[in-house]
């Protein structure tokens, strides 16, 4: 993953000096106009400096005067009016920008990170930009805004939080604590101080590759994990004996520079090592739970893994052994957090630890509380996937626990009930459905399409998609659940079935067979095979340029005409005679395909074509 990172306090300011028109102050930035817009807290100017700081970046005094006042349409603090640069000071703690002036704050001291656009890419926890520091932070880093304002909504597919459209730079506060990045966003993240911790002083320990701090980085991680300065100095060296880059002397927990790439801990020094190099997830501690072996982290990487998700070093160290009870590799006592790593391949963890894996980016659908609705048999996801899979779609944990069990109006596997997406995991097969349950599935083949929003334009018979269908159907096609709900309807203004409101993508589902679309809406329909047209069987006729089928379809085309295989199979021939491409014989019907594009046909060959 590629991430760009730029200091508001340094990059902003040239950032600024050309989004900002006129950005010139030491430390200080011009926010954009913008309906609710005001300095982050803490970054505002004094009364004092007001005058100072707005003509810095631009700003002019009126009549050669600050104006002061108390304002409820103005943000608090120093500002500038959009309209004239006149410089203004608000003391109204409760006053809102109703969208016409510029507030002068103090530039942030945060650094910014931007993701790629991914599906699933959000920022860790803790470190998401507050509505207030969005602007300034996405500005930083190539954000605009859209008529002046930044765009806030509670959207299902965009992240919650600070984000940047991928195509436009448009910025975006996202503020559905459970929307989900569907791959066209950029994250805005206060970037993540690399935190330190040390590895066991053992024989060959060390810092995996990327993990690392370098020669300038070393003394601060160290310091801040209990490391000294012998003599007032960090030892720098090239040792052959000792781990590459930043280490403790376990003795004395004097802090050390190795140099020699090639050194190899001889078992007296404690590498220093950056949390979070690889990004972990936890599985539920149940009986049995287990990494996949792709997902297994390695005993290097096991404790900065298990830090950055919320595991603890007991006693400062790792615990490696045979642990017959627990899993193997990497995982957390459920307990406690404590980190361990299990040496032993073939222990069963008894239900009592939690699994550290590599984390994947999981896919899965929700369907619809229905009485009766369940995932489609293969598509259910296994108890140990079903969190991970959950939490994907909004899920989250009751009073932070996994819910296991065996209930009889449940849908089985694994769902989310509706009132609080708690996540559980049904093991009863016949259960069914009381219609408070979403079941969480595999997403499978969806193939949809949409049609324009035009009067009288819907699906045709066949080819709705049915209740059960919608919301995986519409998603596919970048529907998007409206306040996290699927409405259903009986509108005789809308078309029956599945459809969306392109204002906002919501799903929608009619159920008024007769109504029809008065041009608002956009049916969601299964995609239509090609449907095929039969040629009379007269001389020279054949299917006009760009509507032949491919030999690959000749036969499914041929049958829906009514055509046969003679003996069981498909004639392939290259015939001089006959119509190129796919064709019935006029006496049997049977069916064949001509390879020969120069062939004519000389009457007695009906060709079968793609119906325009």
């Amino acid at each position: 993953m590629f991430h760009q990172h730029a200091s508001l306090a340094v990059f902003a300011l040239f950032m600024q000096a050309q989004l900002f028109k006129g950005v010139k102050g030491d430390g200080v930035v011009l926010i954009n106009s913008g309906l609710g817009i005001k300095c982050v807290p803490g970054s505002d100017i004094s009364e004092q400096d007001c005058a100072a700081a707005g003509q810095s970046v631009g700003g002019q005094l009126r009549k050669g005067d600050l104006l002061v006042g108390s304002w409820a349409d103005t943000p608090y603090g120093c500002f500038i009016e959009s309209s004239d640069k006149a410089i203004h000071y608000g003391r109204n703690g409760g006053g809102h920008n109703n969208g016409n002036f510029q507030s002068v704050c103090f530039a942030a001291e945060d650094e910014v990170t931007v993701l790629d656009a991914y599906k699933g890419s959000e920022c860790l926890t803790g470190h998401d930009f507050s509505k207030e520091e969005c602007v300034d932070a996405a500005t930083a880093i190539g954000g605009v805004l859209k008529k002046d304002a930044l765009q806030v909504g509670a959207w299902a597919h965009i992240p919650y939080g600070c984000s940047i459209q991928d195509s436009d730079k448009v910025i975006h506060f996202g503020t559905n604590i459970a929307g989900t990045n569907a791959g066209q966003f950029q994250p805005v993240c206060v970037t993540a101080k690399d935190r330190a911790f040390t590895l066991p002083a053992r024989k060959g320990t060390s810092c995996d590759r990327g993990s690392d701090f370098n020669e300038h980085e070393c003394v601060d991680a160290a310091l801040s994990i209990g490391g000294k300065l012998r003599d007032g100095k960090v030892m720098v060296g090239a040792w052959g004996d000792a781990p590459n880059a930043c280490f403790l002397e376990e003795s004395d927990k004097a802090i050390h520079y190795n140099k020699n790439g090639e050194g190899v801990n001889r078992g007296s020094f404690n590498p220093v090592c950056k949390v979070g190099a690889i990004k972990a997830t936890l599985l539920p501690a149940i009986k049995g739970s287990a990494c996949a072996a792709e997902d297994e982290i390695s005993l290097e990487d096991c404790a900065a893994a298990a830090m950055a998700i919320g595991g603890e070093l007991r006693y400062g160290s790792l615990k490696i052994g045979v642990f017959y009870n627990g899993p193997p590799g990497c995982f957390i006592e459920e307990g406690n957090k404590a980190i361990h790593y299990g040496t032993d391949a073939g222990s069963t963890n008894n239900g009592f630890f939690q699994p550290v894996c590599v984390a994947r980016i999981v896919e899965a659908t929700v369907l619809p509380n229905f009485a009766g609705t369940k995932c489609t048999p293969g598509y259910d996801f296994t108890e140990q996937e079903c969190l991970e899979a959950a939490k994907a779609v909004g899920g989250t944990l009751r009073n932070d626990q996994y819910l296991v069990g065996d209930w009889a109006n449940t849908p089985s596997a694994c769902f989310m009930e509706h009132g609080d997406m708690a996540i559980h995991y049904g093991h009863r097969q016949g259960a069914v459905n009381n219609g408070y349950f979403h079941p969480v599935c595999k997403p499978g083949v969806i193939e949809a399409t949409l049609k324009p929003a035009e009067r009288d334009v819907q699906c045709r018979d066949t080819h709705n998609f049915s209740q059960l269908e919608c919301v995986a159907a519409a998603k596919s096609v970048g529907g998007q659940l409206r306040n996290n709900e699927f409405i259903v309807g009986d509108y005789t203004n809308a078309p029956f079935g599945c459809f969306i409101d392109p204002s906002d993508a919501a799903i929608h589902y009619g159920r008024e067979v007769s109504g029809v679309n008065i041009g608002t809406y956009q049916s969601v329909c299964k995609k239509e095979a090609e449907e095929a047209a039969k040629l009379p069987g007269r001389k020279g006729t054949q299917c006009s340029p760009g509507e032949n089928f491919a030999s690959e379809d000749c036969i499914a085309a041929g049958e829906s005409l009514g055509g046969n295989l003679r003996g069981g199979n498909i004639l392939v021939g290259a015939w001089a005679d006959a119509p190129y491409g796919c064709f019935l014989e006029s006496r049997d019907n049977a069916i064949h395909f001509n390879t020969n594009a120069g062939g004519t046909n000389n009457g007695s060959y009906e060709p079968v074509c793609i119906y325009v």
